[in-house]
């Protein structure tokens, strides 16, 4: 059943996310390297984290109502096209312009600020309402695939080639992921008019998602949840090297570790996801990770040792696969096809605003004894976030299919898509 939904226009779009996805770790892993290699400096390297982040604090929301405003097939295939055409100055990078790395930066994450909203508000018009929870299972899998290949191939081709091969290898990934995305046989009829301000759209969607219980507690939760992201983003390094006295080889297998538990929890999910309530796999998916991140970060306590950590991180996973699979479908199910890309921008940016609140919180840990103390905050977070759905997720109306209007005032039955 699973393998059967990748068919037909869901297949196109799960291609043209796992291509353009490698290419993009690939450039993730051997820009950061580059700059490094060039400078020397960890602020040089830093900065380029801040250029990608920035976008998504300030225009998150409104990237979302460009997924409303356009056909979001022809959308993902033009963001596509763009994306590749961005990382064109990188080939004239040098030594002497390294400032190109942080406009290059700033200009292909602006570019792809509407991608995630305008394709999670595209898969319910390509797969059935009941096989919803697997198509997101399968683009978590999809996801984590590229996690794991692109970082991995961005190393060896920075090696053999140099730059500008890992450059044109990332353009190469978007062209081609936007004419898969252009084979796409579904039509979507635009969900706003064409007279309605951009501005005025990002503000109805920050009022769906406050009118609308379950939207606001999912978007709630998402938020708590990054700002804990953002602390185990940055404070995961030391975690690995002061903590459990590992090198960067070990602090290599951690991470390799994060990709293949993201892997295994994939498939699972992808197998199983379908046999519970979504608001129950949410809830019990974050409280479950949660459990297990709290567990990597304290045993070091008695075993300073890196082994447990590697298990711990591919078991989190399953937790992290089911409860992100849960959390878009959950989403799709409860904004309208007319509404749902701002309601994911809203939720996207919000979520920026958490992981950059989550790396200041980090900066807290500035001697070793403070590490574990602080980057408990991430498994803080998911609990936290566990309690909330499980407390408020019934009266929020979690566990029905409604969807909300463009307004946010009331609410329709979902209707169950054939897949196309």
């Amino acid at each position: 059943m699973t393998i059967s939904l990748l068919r037909g226009d869901f297949a196109l779009v799960w291609w043209s996310g796992l291509i353009s996805m490698t290419g993009s770790w690939m450039l993730s892993a051997a820009l950061p390297a580059f700059v490094y290699l060039t400078t020397r400096s960890v602020l040089a390297a830093s900065l380029m984290f801040v250029a990608s982040l920035l976008p998504r604090v300030l225009l998150g929301g409104w990237a979302g109502s460009l997924a409303d405003r356009y056909d979001r097939r022809v959308l993902l295939a033009a963001l596509n096209a763009l994306a590749a055409l961005s990382l064109l100055p990188l080939l004239a990078l040098d030594a002497r312009s390294l400032w190109l790395v942080y406009v290059v930066e700033v200009l292909e994450t602006l570019v792809l600020l509407p991608l995630g909203p305008a394709e999670n508000s595209l898969l319910p018009a390509l797969v059935s309402n009941d096989t919803l929870p697997r198509a997101n299972a399968l683009n978590a899998l999809n996801n984590n695939l590229a996690r794991l290949v692109g970082p991995a191939l961005g190393g060896v081709m920075l090696t053999w080639g140099g730059l500008d091969l890992v450059v044109l290898v990332d353009v190469a990934s978007y062209v081609l992921a936007a004419l898969l995305i252009w084979r796409v046989r579904y039509r979507g009829a635009k969900s706003m008019t064409s007279e309605e301000p951009v501005k005025r759209a990002w503000r109805s969607g920050l009022a769906v998602v406050w009118r609308s219980s379950a939207l606001r507690l999912l978007t709630l939760a998402m938020a708590v949840g990054a700002i804990g992201e953002g602390v185990f983003g940055v404070l995961l390094a030391p975690f690995v090297t002061s903590v459990l006295g590992g090198d960067a080889r070990a602090y290599g297998l951690v991470i390799s570790a994060q990709a293949i538990g993201g892997l295994v929890g994939g498939v699972v999910a992808a197998r199983y996801a379908h046999r519970w309530e979504a608001a129950r796999l949410l809830t019990w998916g974050s409280v479950g990770l949660g459990l297990v991140d709290l567990a990597m970060f304290v045993y070091p306590l008695w075993l300073p040792i890196v082994p447990p950590a590697v298990a711990l991180m591919v078991l989190a996973g399953i937790p992290a696969s089911f409860s992100g699979a849960a959390w878009a479908t959950l989403m799709q199910r409860h904004a309208s096809d007319a509404v749902r890309g701002r309601a994911f921008g809203v939720a996207g940016q919000l979520s920026a605003v958490g992981v950059f609140a989550g790396v200041g919180i980090a900066n807290l840990a500035r001697e070793a004894a403070w590490i574990v103390p602080v980057i408990s905050t991430h498994a803080a977070t998911l609990l936290l976030g566990g309690i909330l759905l499980g407390a408020l997720g019934r009266r929020a109306g979690l566990w029905s299919r409604g969807e909300v209007d463009l307004d946010g005032r009331g609410a329709a039955p979902a209707r169950s898509q054939s897949e196309g």
